[in-house]
């Protein structure tokens, strides 16, 4: 065969030859993409690495609040108004300053002036209700949040006292943290704390003296990248990285998307190591072995997503022992009575408490998108109705049938899956959020545990009793028995009577209701929560006053303009929940004597269960018996947050 005929063949073959290479290789790729890898000593490399190819991805995360739990502060991240104002409560005055681009906390003596110091804002934390503030020590990289946060909503300055449930009797320092000790393992992405100064605790405790870790401690602490990033989902990112920089691999990746074991994407988990993604901040956790609570002050966190979180954390609950001296049982009143979170960071446990979990097999990602929604709760517009329920009760789809399920009418907010079984019932970040445990809803259950019930919510015009009948009538119902409510509140009485005779929680959860328009009525018929709410303003918890503050404005700025509530709504504006008793009596006085000043004789009658009097006044003996309920001993707790 001649030369020229040969190297014809060869140029003919050619094509398919390289197709058979390239080919060749794309399978090696594929191969290699399951190549062995060490998750817990991956390296991180950042969120400006995984935009050179998930631009889209990259895109729609930087909108979250996810990103900015945790920034540099600047003038771009700094929400605060630093504009040199006094705040003088619990007995300190401190005044935010701003000098270009640098931001300050100057503490100052409340009689004199005096500057006693000067901290500068290091680093911001939240960005979306309320931000707070970090100034760092003077050694390697200890933080320390420091007492005041910035309330978007309320477009104030506010104690950290104030924003959690505690009584007005705590210290100023109270909530002045330790962020390395705390904050940094769910406000950041692979955080590694690094305590600097065990062995010297350690000796110290050995010859006998005080050692406060809550204080002593110190870090020269690091993280991946400030807020909750990329790799905080899909795990260190360095292999993938180093594998996507091969264009055979980087091919091979777009080819079999999920192929490559050195990255995780949580939806392709299944829904329990799925959901364990989320579970790793959102569910309060101790390490699965006490003992490495020290591994873990150094190190950071062992779980890598994709693992088995339970192999690495135990997620607390009611019964779980604090390891606090004398403060064991520190976690229960983040529950109610039957284990049910209250507290957020707990949306996880609520989640494994629930059948739809466990049987159903519902995930986070079943309702949230990471990359899709709004920002705030990040659901979709489709996911916040019931498309994701009707999923699996499918019978429910018909708006007949979801009508006789519901007893409502089907386009109405109390035909909303949500509301009856994920009810608002959980305080965090100052503000009442939804339970994530799904289930029925049971006014007698709730009652016996000291529950908010989902019904009266909504009603809370109406007592346990009631709700409990109610619900007796639904089909395979069992009859309503007796109704013993926990908190030893009549069970006939109106359910807004817990926003004086319950615990911080019960209050907090009532107040909110108040001014929740879904089912609550019109302004007009909304008044007979006038009583309660100014009782709940003396409140010895800022938290609950703010609450109660807040819906008696909103309900008076809902009245029309001939019931004659200006100087009311005047007096309510002025008001101030943080400032001591001393000047909060005489707000309160001008407050009461606007309402009692107001013509109510065209108003329609309050309802029965509210057990006002003709003036719409609270009778004189359950006043006091609802304050002396709200004052019992098991009512007065800190939960912190």
């Amino acid at each position: 065969m001649s030369r020229s005929r040969l190297l014809l063949i060869a140029a003919a073959c050619l094509p398919a030859l390289l197709v058979a290479a390239a080919a060749w290789g794309l399978m090696l790729a594929r191969a290699g993409l399951q190549d062995p890898f060490d998750a817990e000593r991956a390296r991180y490399v950042g969120s400006e690495t995984c935009m050179s190819c998930h631009g889209d991805r990259h895109e729609s995360w930087y909108s979250t609040y996810h990103r900015t739990m945790t920034q540099r502060a600047d003038a771009e991240s700094v929400q605060g108004r630093f504009d040199g104002r006094n705040l003088d409560y619990w007995g300190w005055r401190v005044r935010p300053v701003r000098e270009g681009d640098r931001f300050f906390f100057e503490y100052r003596d409340p009689d004199d002036d005096a500057l006693l110091s000067r901290l500068e804002i290091q680093r911001t934390v939240g960005s979306h209700r309320y931000q707070q503030y970090l100034a760092r020590l003077p050694d390697e990289g200890t933080f320390v949040r420091l007492h005041y946060l910035w309330h978007n909503d309320d477009e104030r300055w506010i104690h950290m006292n104030a924003a959690f449930l505690g009584p007005d009797d705590m210290p100023f320092d109270q909530h002045a943290a330790i962020w390395n000790q705390n904050c940094i393992f769910c406000h950041n992405t692979g955080p590694v704390p690094n305590i600097s100064n065990y062995e010297a605790l350690q000796a110290r405790a050995g010859r006998g003296e005080a050692v406060d870790v809550g204080r002593d401690t110190r870090f020269d602490s690091s993280v991946a990248e400030l807020g909750i990033a990329c790799e905080s989902c899909h795990g260190p990112g360095g292999t993938h990285a180093a594998r996507a920089d091969a264009f055979a691999t980087r091919t091979a990746m777009r080819l079999w998307p999920g192929r490559d074991n050195s990255i995780v994407n949580p939806v392709r988990l299944g829904h329990e190591r799925g959901s364990q993604v989320c579970g790793q901040c959102h569910a309060q956790r101790t390490p699965a072995e006490p003992e490495r609570i020290v591994e873990w002050m150094r190190d950071g966190p062992s779980y890598r997503p994709g693992d088995d979180l339970h192999e690495h954390v135990a997620p607390i609950w009611r019964d779980t022992n604090a390891p606090v001296d004398g403060r064991e049982d520190l976690f229960r009143a983040r529950f109610w009575d039957d284990g049910t979170p209250r507290l957020t960071a707990y949306e996880y446990q609520g989640l494994l408490q629930s059948a739809c979990h466990d049987e159903g097999e519902l995930s986070c990602m079943d309702c949230h998108s990471m990359h899709a929604g709004d920002p705030a709760g990040q659901l979709t517009d489709r996911n916040r109705g019931n498309a994701p329920c009707l999923r699996c009760h499918q019978a429910l789809r018909d708006e007949t049938a979801l009508a006789g399920h519901t007893r409502h009418p089907a386009d109405s907010p109390a035909s909303v899956c949500y509301e009856c079984h994920m009810p608002r019932i959980v305080y965090g970040v100052m503000d009442i959020h939804r339970s994530h445990r799904i289930e029925v809803p049971d006014a007698a259950r709730d009652a016996a545990n000291g529950r908010p019930n989902a019904c009266l919510n909504c009603h809370l015009d109406a007592g346990a009793e009631w709700a409990a009948e109610r619900l007796g009538e639904w089909p395979g119902a069992a009859p309503a028995g007796a109704t013993a409510r926990s908190d030893e509140l009549d069970a006939g009485i109106a359910q807004l009577a817990a926003v004086v005779a319950g615990d911080p929680v019960q209050k907090a959860v009532a107040a909110w209701h108040a001014s929740y328009r879904r089912g609550a009525g019109s302004a007009s018929q909304r008044a007979w929560m006038l009583p309660y709410l100014m009782l709940a303003m003396e409140d010895v918890y800022p938290a609950v006053r703010r609450f109660a503050r807040r819906s008696a404005m909103r309900i008076v700025s809902e009245w029309s303009a001939d019931w004659q509530a200006g100087a009311l709504q005047d007096a309510l504006e002025a008001w101030d929940f943080m400032a001591s008793a001393e000047d909060r009596g005489p707000g309160l006085m001008r407050i009461r004597t606007a309402w009692e000043a107001i013509d109510k004789r065209r108003w329609p009658e309050p309802p029965p269960a509210a057990r006002l009097t003709h003036d719409w006044a609270l009778p004189e003996a359950l006043r006091q018996e609802l304050v002396r309920l709200g004052r019992r001993s098991d009512k007065q707790i800190a939960i912190g947050e």
